[in-house]
């Protein structure tokens, strides 16, 4: 029983190729994965490989007993290219290669050397090393995934973030060159400027909390005695003179 065929296609155009980087829109760990165009003639091995490998392993199946793993297909990796614009068939083959994230595809180019670094567009033309993987799941049937190996590069589009996508070519003009500052640079600069040449604000001062001594209980002040009332004068006078007209009447 065939479970894993390894193989590789003849030259087709990558169709949304995420082999540079994983695709992780609907999954957070990603998946490797290209699109290849085929012609009829050059994805007829590919498709011939694929319905023997269903074919070997469903008739093993059945065989042990296991029928129920085999009740239902599962969609095949490959369909008819059909023309966006006008709706009908190309005569092209589409067929679907995917790996997860952590098994990258390696790249090379037309002389089968590595590419450690690399940018592969839509477009490009390569050929891709794949293993026809047969499966069940008990959800979508039983059916052949084509993993995505490794993939050598005969055309190579490479993606980019300048003007070609709008449609802009290359002119006489200005250029951009490295003493260019751009809007963004210049405002990150003039705020550090800023923060530089301004002076730092002196912290206000402390004031200093004195605590005020308790105050003196107020002194009492001695009172001076009152002086005794002074006699009258006239009436000393007058008793001296009654007691000396007393004493003289005791002489007589």
């Amino acid at each position: 029983m065939a479970t894993n065929v390894f193989f590789t296609t003849a030259k087709g155009e990558a169709y949304y190729p995420y082999i540079s980087a994983p695709d992780t829109k609907f999954d957070e760990q990603g998946h490797h994965k290209v699109n290849l165009c085929l012609s009829k003639e050059d994805a007829k091995p590919v498709i011939e490989l694929i319905k023997t490998v269903i074919a070997e392993n469903k008739a093993a199946l059945e065989q042990a007993g296991k029928s129920k793993q085999v009740s239902k297909a599962a969609p095949l990796p490959f369909e008819a290219e059909t023309d966006e614009e006008t709706g009908e068939l190309t005569g092209n083959i589409i067929i679907k290669f995917k790996s997860k994230a952590a098994y990258k595809p390696a790249v090379f180019d037309a002389k089968g050397q590595m590419m450690p670094k690399h940018n592969i567009y839509g477009g490009s033309k390569i050929k891709v090393s794949s293993k026809a993987d047969f499966y069940t799941s008990p959800s979508i049937g039983y059916g052949v995934a084509l993993r995505l190996r490794a993939v050598q590069v005969l055309e190579y589009v490479e993606g980019s973030s300048g003007g070609n996508k709008f449609g802009f070519g290359e002119e006489d003009g200005f250029t951009m060159g490295e003493e260019f500052e751009t809007h963004e640079e210049a405002t990150i600069n003039i705020q550090e400027e800023v923060a530089v040449s301004k002076p730092t604000p002196a912290p206000a001062p402390v004031e200093e909390v004195v605590e005020e001594a308790p105050k003196p209980a107020p002194k009492k002040v001695a009172e001076e005695p009152k002086a005794a009332p002074v006699a009258d004068s006239n009436a000393d006078d007058l008793a001296a003179e009654i007691a000396s007209l007393i004493g003289g009447m005791a002489d007589d």
